[in-house]
C-alpha cells in the first residue's frame, strides 16, 4: 500500500532488471529543485557527493584553507572530482591525480594542476616535484598503495590526510585477509606524520550522518552557483554492468558511472 506502480525508488539492489526486496528496504525518490533527476545517484549520494564533502570539510582537524596545496587521488572519478572541484571552492591550490585524464582536470574541473600517473615522459615522483614544489597541506586519497607513499614523503607540517578509498589494492584479493602474502601494500612512509605533526584519518561517511544536512544545503548551493558538477557516464543496458564495473578498477572511468537498466 505505500508504493504506486511506476513510482521511482531508490534502494541496495542488485544489477538486475527486476528485484524482489521488502518494501520496508526502498526510499522515496524525491525530485530535488534545481538538481538533475540523477542527483540523488550521484550529487546528493550517501556514496559520492556526501561522501566527498565529509572528507573535505568534516574528518580532519581543519578543510583545506586559501593558500595551502591540495591533492586528490583519482581525481577523475566520482568522488574525487566531487572533492577536488569542493577543496577549490576554499581558495586552496588544488592538484589532481588521475590517468590519462588531465583535459578534464584542467578544463573540465578547472583544476590548478594535473598528474597523470600513467605518464611514459614523467614519473609520478618528478610530476609531484613539479607540481608542489613546496609540499602538501592537505591529501584526499582515493588509491593508496604507491601514491599515498609518495604523498606522505611531501607532507608539510601541519598536514591532513583524509583516507577514503584505496582503490589500488581493492583487486589483490588480499582485503580482510590475513597470513603470508595476504597483505594489502600499507603506507611505508608513514613516520612522515610524525616527524612533521601530520594527521591520516580515514572515515565512512556513516560516521558523520548527523552533519549530512548541512553538506546537503552546500552542495546544493554550490550546484546552483556553479560550483560543482557532477560529470556523468551512463551506459546503455544490463549487460553492459561487467564492462561499466570493470572500468572502476581500472581507470576508464570519467565521473559518475551510471547503467540504465
Amino acid at each position: 500500500k505505500r508504493w504506486k506502480i511506476g513510482q521511482p525508488v531508490l534502494g541496495m539492489m542488485g544489477a538486475q532488471t527486476f528485484a524482489k526486496v521488502p518494501a520496508s528496504q526502498l526510499q522515496r525518490k524525491h525530485n530535488i529543485p534545481f538538481l538533475p533527476d540523477t542527483a540523488p545517484l550521484g550529487l546528493m549520494s550517501l556514496t559520492t557527493g556526501l561522501t566527498a564533502y565529509a572528507g573535505v570539510f568534516f574528518v580532519c582537524s581543519r578543510p583545506p584553507r586559501k593558500g595551502e596545496t591540495v591533492v586528490v587521488t583519482a581525481s577523475a572519478g566520482a568522488v574525487g572530482s566531487m572533492a577536488a572541484q569542493l577543496a577549490k571552492t576554499t581558495g586552496a591550490k588544488v592538484i589532481g591525480i588521475a590517468g590519462n585524464k588531465n583535459d578534464f582536470l584542467l578544463n573540465n574541473l578547472k583544476l590548478d594542476g594535473a598528474i597523470d600517473y600513467k605518464s611514459k615522459d614523467m614519473t609520478l615522483e618528478e610530476q609531484l616535484d613539479q607540481a608542489c614544489p613546496e609540499g602538501v597541506d592537505f591529501v584526499y586519497d582515493n588509491v593508496g598503495g604507491d601514491t599515498l607513499d609518495e604523498l606522505l614523503y611531501r607532507i608539510r607540517p601541519g598536514g591532513r590526510i583524509v583516507i577514503c578509498g584505496a582503490i589500488s589494492q581493492y583487486d589483490s584479493g588480499n582485503l580482510n585477509k590475513v597470513g603470508e602474502g595476504k597483505k594489502v601494500q600499507g603506507p611505508s612512509n608513514y613516520l612522515k606524520l610524525a616527524e612533521r605533526g601530520a594527521e591520516m584519518k580515514g572515515f565512512n561517511v556513516m560516521q558523520y550522518m548527523h552533519k549530512l544536512p548541512i553538506a546537503m544545503i552546500f552542495l546544493m548551493w554550490y550546484y546552483v552557483r556553479g560550483k560543482v558538477k557532477m560529470t556523468e557516464n551512463i551506459k546503455e543496458g544490463i549487460r553492459s554492468f561487467p564492462t561499466a564495473l570493470q572500468s572502476l578498477f581500472t581507470g576508464g572511468n570519467i565521473g559518475k558511472t551510471l547503467v540504465n537498466v
